[in-house]
């Protein structure tokens, strides 16, 4: 599987097979400006790359597969998954607020008793 990159930073272009990404024979590096990812994003890059040729072959002997995946489909996922998050972190807020209600009506009702 052939990987095609264009660097962010000069905008250059250069291909890594993703067997020589995996086992490391090749670093992701772009051989126009020396721009890299951290080794952090790259293990996790090969690792969802493994994780993905795994289900890959499995889908295989149903279908054949051919992907192209560009990074703006990605970003704009990405985009909606923070937008849902946001609207999930108010759900989570109102939910506080209405705890703290419930909280002074308990009081409240101390108070009466006494």
């Amino acid at each position: 599987m052939t990987l095609d990159f264009t660097c962010q930073k000069c905008e250059g272009t250069f291909e890594l097979e993703a067997d020589d990404l995996i086992d490391g024979t090749e670093k992701l590096v772009c051989p126009h400006c020396d721009n890299t990812a951290s080794a952090a994003m790259v293990d996790d890059f090969t690792s969802a790359i493994t994780e993905l040729r795994t289900q890959i072959a499995k889908l295989a002997k149903k279908f054949q597969v051919s992907m192209t995946i560009e990074t703006e489909d990605v970003e704009e996922e990405l985009e909606d998954e923070d937008e849902e998050d946001d609207e999930d972190e108010d759900d989570l807020d109102l939910d506080d607020e209405d705890e703290d209600e419930e909280d002074d009506y308990e009081d409240e009702d101390l108070e009466d008793d006494r």
